[in-house]
């Protein structure tokens, strides 16, 4: 299947306009009033509105609906990649195509290091990466690991950098500068029109509003594949809503609904590694990696990768690298920080671009909302 199109569609409206990147929305409502609603694939949400709740919700039948999919889209076209996080989503993926023959063309990694020999900055993917080593020549054609460059980061003294959707999608700031997905999804030896990218970006989400439980995604993470083509976030597979129902009704089973936001990061340890089993993915067999103890950050330059990134530019004498990056932040704080609903700002040194909710689907006992 030959695909030139955004196979999963999502942006920011802003009145009139549609933009793949936050920053460029900020400027169009500062010029306009308009707010920048975030719009989820239309085609996704009206897939999921009214489905039943499934009787069986079992780990392993969310795990055959997982397989189900990644059976179906296999058969749909030439090539099929994995993007590998290493997280327990990816991880997970992985197994199940190397346990039920679904042949992955190619997995790959954007590593944290310039250095391709780096251990310590890379570890979080290590154990996903030599699992798919060790299929090479039987479910799996190639590993690629991808690392960034210095030229890569040069992009910070460019004007504007920040607003061009060819380095940065979604409402990222991306703290590692080069970690943006758009930036290395599609390098690759394979015709991206010919292929299909998979992604574990993101599971269901739930609002809790006065005790009334809601569907709902949010930008924080997905919407950084934003426009990308023939990339798919497996877990919101519009021709197997039953999967993200699934999924969302073990969250919700599992999991403190006493908060306002429901989601696997919003819980206890304890509760998570149930979570985890629930939805039908699998652990990593790292805690440090199911935990997210080296890769997430409320600010994305604060995370432990993020750091080490910068350790290794300050260890090649490019501390100008970071010093525009630190730019780019104080521009945005002037730029866009009485704008209303824009930026969460930490000490004036690290700033995230305010989380936006997607379409809302009542979620009752035994179905889906409309």
């Amino acid at each position: 299947m030959s695909r030139s199109h955004a196979l999963f569609d999502q942006c920011y409206e802003c009145g009139d306009k549609k933009f793949h990147n936050i920053w460029q929305a900020f400027d169009y409502q500062k010029q306009t009033g308009h707010f920048p609603q975030y719009r989820f694939d239309k085609e996704f949400i009206d897939s999921i509105k009214n489905i039943k709740r499934p009787k069986n919700l079992s780990h392993q039948y969310i795990k055959n609906l997982i397989v189900t999919s990644l059976k179906k889209l296999r058969s749909q076209h030439k090539y099929l990649r994995l993007a590998l996080g290493g997280g327990t989503d990816s991880y997970s993926i992985l197994k199940y195509c190397v346990k039920n023959d679904i042949y992955l063309d190619e997995v790959f990694t954007y590593m944290v290091s310039i250095d391709h020999n780096a251990v310590r900055s890379n570890i979080e993917y290590l154990p996903a990466i030599n699992y798919a080593k060790q299929h090479v020549g039987t479910t799996i054609g190639q590993v690629s690991l991808l690392h960034p460059t210095i030229k890569d980061y040069e992009c910070v003294f460019e004007k504007g950098w920040l607003k061009n959707p060819n380095y940065v999608r979604g409402s990222q700031l991306p703290g590692r500068i080069t970690n943006a997905v758009s930036r290395w999804y599609n390098k690759t030896n394979f015709p991206l029109d010919e292929s299909l990218t998979i992604f574990g970006l993101d599971k269901p989400h739930i609002q809790n509003i006065d005790g009334k439980m809601y569907w709902v995604q949010t930008d924080a993470n997905i919407a950084d594949i934003m426009g990308c083509k023939n990339a798919l976030p497996l877990f919101f597979d519009k021709h197997n809503p039953e999967l993200s129902v699934a999924m969302t009704y073990a969250l919700l089973e599992n999991s403190d609904t006493s908060m306002s936001f429901i989601n696997y990061g919003s819980q206890t340890k304890d509760k998570r590694s149930k979570i985890i089993t629930s939805m039908g993915l699998e652990s990593t067999g790292h805690y440090y990696i199911d935990h997210h103890l080296l890769g997430k950050s409320m600010f994305d330059n604060q995370s432990i990768k993020s750091l080490r990134a910068k350790k290794e530019l300050i260890k090649l004498n490019r501390k100008d690298i970071i010093n525009a990056f630190k730019k780019t932040t104080y521009k945005c704080i002037k730029e866009y920080g009485d704008l209303p609903h824009a930026l969460e700002i930490k000490n004036q040194i690290s700033i995230k671009a305010v989380k936006r909710f997607s379409q809302k689907i009542p979620i009752y006992q035994h179905s889906f909302g409309s």
